[in-house]
């Protein structure tokens, strides 16, 4: 009888280090390498608890979840299974989120409108003072030619020139004087009004409100989660957006 007990007991010592090791086996810890796109603000939620930013995991042998988000991304939702002594590279690239896809458009059309709000008034602004200058041009001009022609009117002794000078030089001049000043007024003011509407397009433009991007993702990311802190201990974490425009 005293053998048969001590043969059973060698068999229960022998199963239990078995199960002992086979536990101890599935208790083996394996690292999980994250290489995430973009990879300097992304943020996790590990198995549906603890909300994370690190690059590399020890992690118990077994499946674990991964919720992967990067501002203006789309979360990922990924299972991965961890092999105990090993150590695993996950290679994830977080796609863009149709709402910010949406805002760089809306971005780029806002530009384009800022852009053609002041290009056109400015272009409209040079086109009209390079008319006022080649008419302040053609009106000096005319102007000295007509000074011109009356001090000849004056200082001449010859009455074919005098005569010549009284009743066709002076009159058409006079003529081109009188066109060069009528054109000088309208570019002139023709100037002004373009200048004041480019002051005004600037100043509107500097006013109009960009639009907002509202990051839908981070909301639904920034659950109720356990975050934990390196000394053990932790605390929840509920995030929420609020638009300030």
């Amino acid at each position: 009888m005293m053998g048969r007990a001590i043969v059973r007991s060698a068999v229960l010592y022998t199963w239990a280090h078995v199960l002992m090791c086979a536990c101890a086996h599935g208790q083996t810890a394996g690292k999980l390498r994250l290489l995430v796109d973009p990879g300097h603000d992304y943020a996790f939620v590990l198995d549906g608890k603890h909300r994370m930013q690190s690059r590399e995991l020890d992690l118990l042998e077994g499946n674990h979840r991964l919720q992967i988000w990067a501002p203006t991304r789309i979360i990922v939702d990924t299972t991965v299974f961890v092999r105990g002594g090993s150590t695993r590279e996950l290679l994830i690239r977080l796609p863009f989120s149709p709402e910010y896809l949406a805002h760089e458009q809306s971005v780029r059309k806002f530009r384009e409108r800022m852009w053609l709000q002041k290009a056109l008034p400015t272009a409209a602004t040079v086109g009209a003072g390079a008319w006022t200058l080649a008419a302040y041009l053609k009106y000096a001009k005319t102007g000295k030619q007509l000074d011109a022609d009356e001090e000849l009117y004056r200082s001449s002794s010859d009455p074919g020139e005098i005569a010549e000078l009284k009743y066709q030089r002076l009159p058409d001049h006079q003529e081109e004087f009188k066109k060069a000043n009528t054109m000088l007024v309208i570019s002139g003011s023709v100037f002004v009004l373009a200048a004041a509407g480019t002051i005004w397009s600037y100043i509107h433009a500097g006013n109009a409100p960009a639009p907002t991007f509202d990051d839908k993702e981070r909301v639904r990311f920034d659950g109720l989660v356990w975050v934990p802190s390196p000394d053990g201990s932790g605390t929840w974490l509920a995030g929420i957006t609020l638009p300030l425009r």
